[in-house]
């Protein structure tokens, strides 16, 4: 296994939590000049994209994909490796995660499992960057995003809420046409450590949130049933929405204590 580590960089704490707690002015000014132009995919950090006519604008403008991580553009790489670091940042999580992929996939061709997949993906990627989502990782069937103070607002948690809500939706609208793939969504809102993590590659490195608040997330995905969105009473609470839905007590794996949830249904 790749020996992944934290950098811990003390003298570059203030820049990360800037940035993800309160907002970069200039990576803010990026991100909403570049979110106007087409289209995915999208650097994680500034938005400038890769596809379209935006891609060929960003690469006239010597903006293009980095060679050390494709899910980054090369300037905002050269950042990553100039100031390795993080810091401890209040935010939300939405984790998605495709439900039987293994036995969905015996039931149809490579190539119409292949194709559902993408749609899965597009239709996540457009929700996350349509609510001010943070997208971090794509691993196999699943999807994790982080709503930063800093990239979203003070109302990260009512985003969170809007981004489950709206999977949800898609969901239905896909599965009544039977292109779909059945997901659950978690959601939860606490503090982690945001920043940059190096494999044992010296030239791979990429921006991760890790923590207890993560695991706690991805828990609560997991013991989402098919077509619900488990939501944390901590991101309830930083909603600040009047939620009139059903109590959910929940005995996590690796957890000692179980955690109260509000489930959303589509």
């Amino acid at each position: 296994m790749a020996d992944e580590r934290v950098e811990q960089d003390p003298a570059n704490r203030e820049l990360w939590y800037t940035i993800f707690a309160q907002g970069h002015p200039l990576l803010l000014k990026y991100q909403r000049v570049f979110k106007r132009l087409p289209s995915a995919p999208r650097c994680k950090l500034c938005h400038a994209p890769f596809g379209g006519i935006g891609g060929l604008w960003m690469r006239f403008r010597k903006r293009g994909k980095s060679g050390r991580n494709p899910r980054y553009c090369n300037k905002c790489d050269e950042f990553i490796a100039a100031f390795p670091g993080g810091a401890e940042v209040e935010l939300s999580m939405v984790f998605v995660d495709v439900r039987g992929s293994t036995s969905l996939a015996e039931q149809m061709s490579p190539t119409e499992y292949s194709r559902r997949l993408n749609e899965f993906y597009s239709d996540v990627a457009d929700i996350f960057i349509a609510t001010d989502g943070f997208m971090m990782d794509v691993a196999g069937d699943e999807v994790f995003a982080v709503y930063p103070p800093g990239f979203s607002g003070a109302n990260h948690a009512k985003l969170a809420v809007a981004a489950a809500r709206n999977l949800l939706r898609v969901a239905a609208d896909r599965e009544k046409t039977g292109r779909g793939l059945p997901f659950g969504v978690g959601v939860h809102t606490g503090v982690v450590y945001i920043g940059t993590i190096s494999g044992a590659a010296k030239n791979v490195a990429g921006v991760r949130a890790i923590g207890d608040c993560v695991n706690t997330a991805a828990r609560l995905c997991s013991e989402a049933q098919l077509g619900e969105a488990l939501l944390s009473e901590s991101t309830c609470k930083a909603s600040s929405l009047d939620l009139d839905l059903q109590c959910r007590d929940l005995q996590l794996k690796g957890k000692s204590e179980t955690i109260g949830v509000r489930v959303l249904s589509a």
